[in-house]
């Protein structure tokens, strides 16, 4: 791949080597992650600059190894569904969504949640619907606070993030133990997890 000057048709119509502060902007050339990849640099490449269609990123050759300049942001609506083993957890509608954000392969979740309503509700609690899975064998923790357990000792809390779902547990001698028989109507759970995804 050479490297030449490049002399652009601006926006406004211009040609011009230079942008000027308004209604301008700077076209990179755009590749696909295989034919990034597929380029034979050496260190007198140093400051090749494309845009990765597939990554939705640019990318700058060091002299080198690629590396991703601007990663891309993106965020959305985290609808849970509260699963137990059995029995079923209802949530507050006024408090049934968290908000999630994803900047490169990381990915935050937050939310806070009301439980509505419960029907014998026993074993592992998970929280589902994650918008993106954990790298295979790299799963996460989340941080969980709570309040309004049928137990009123239930105080230390613990999380695991894996596939799409948060697991949620109570620590107790020494154990994780299952959550879902102590949320009752009126429990609160704050939740938040970062986690790196493919």
């Amino acid at each position: 791949m050479g490297v030449a000057d490049i002399i652009r048709t601006s926006v406004s119509g211009g040609s011009q080597n230079s942008l000027s502060a308004q209604a301008d902007g700077f076209g990179l050339p755009t590749v696909s992650t295989a034919q990034r990849l597929a380029f034979t640099l050496n260190a007198s490449n140093a400051g090749l600059a494309v845009y990765d269609i597939t990554a939705g990123a640019i990318y700058i050759w060091n002299g080198a190894a690629w590396v991703g300049a601007l990663v891309g942001y993106t965020q959305g609506i985290w609808s849970p569904t509260f699963t137990a083993t059995t029995g079923t957890i209802t949530l507050n509608p006024a408090n049934a969504t968290g908000l999630w954000s994803r900047i490169g392969n990381t990915v935050t979740v937050v939310g806070q949640f009301l439980v509505q309503s419960v029907s014998s509700p026993t074993g592992l609690l998970s929280l589902t619907n994650l918008p993106f899975a954990p790298v295979a064998g790299f799963e996460s923790s989340a941080t969980l606070a709570g309040s309004g357990f049928s137990a009123g000792a239930i105080t230390s809390l613990a999380a695991t993030i894996t596939g799409t779902t948060i697991q949620c547990y109570h620590y107790q001698n020494g154990n994780l133990n299952p959550m879902a028989v102590h949320m009752i109507a009126n429990s609160q759970l704050y939740v938040s997890g970062t986690y790196i995804t493919t």
